[in-house]
């Protein structure tokens, strides 16, 4: 997908967001709130510039996604990730969409990122800890039990959004994003 700014016209969270706003992506207010709440700043490595509109390596092969692939993915989530919704982020990487996930599903509900890379989980715990979201997310060791049923699962891959699982009615609806933005439904 094309960038839609230059990195030299945004350096700020708030005006990577209104951009984002004014190319269509961002749709509605409470993903906007979030996405302005949690500074991508925060979830970067230092020296990268966090506000433009392209994926950054975070080192141990693996990226944070461009900031229009996180604002898909919460608007794709937004009617699943409500106050008092159970939300797991496998591939949590940096911790920034668990971040977000955590914002949006507030304090009674509940937010797990996944991430199996050691150095990657120790960097995303103290990012947490510097953005909006810490109050919301605590480190442990915490089953998928713990978090009772789960009303979203997000999975992250190498080329970003891969899958997402609605857990809805007793009935599973998988939504598959590919690199072509190109979104297809199915039930399971």
């Amino acid at each position: 997908m094309e960038q839609y700014w230059s990195g030299s016209a945004i350096n700020k969270n708030k005006g990577m967001v209104e951009n984002l706003q004014n190319y269509g992506i961002i749709k509605s207010r409470k993903v906007a709130e979030t996405m302005e709440n949690i500074d991508r700043g925060v979830f970067v490595p230092n020296g990268a510039q966090p506000y433009i509109d392209s994926p950054m390596a975070i080192g141990y092969n693996a990226t944070i996604s461009a900031p229009h692939m996180h604002a898909i993915c919460l608007q794709l989530l937004e009617n699943y990730l409500q106050p008092g919704m159970h939300a797991l982020d496998v591939g949590s990487g940096t911790g920034y969409l668990t971040a977000c996930f955590a914002l949006m599903v507030g304090s009674n509900g509940r937010t797990v990122g996944v991430e199996h890379i050691p150095e990657l989980v120790s960097s995303s715990i103290k990012n947490i800890e510097k953005s909006a979201a810490a109050p919301l997310l605590k480190d442990g060791s915490l089953s998928v039990h713990d978090c009772g049923m789960v009303s979203i699962i997000s999975i992250y891959g190498s080329e970003g959004l891969k899958i997402l699982y609605f857990l809805h009615n007793n009935s599973t609806v998988a939504f598959y994003h590919d690199k072509h933005s190109r979104i297809s439904q199915s039930s399971l």
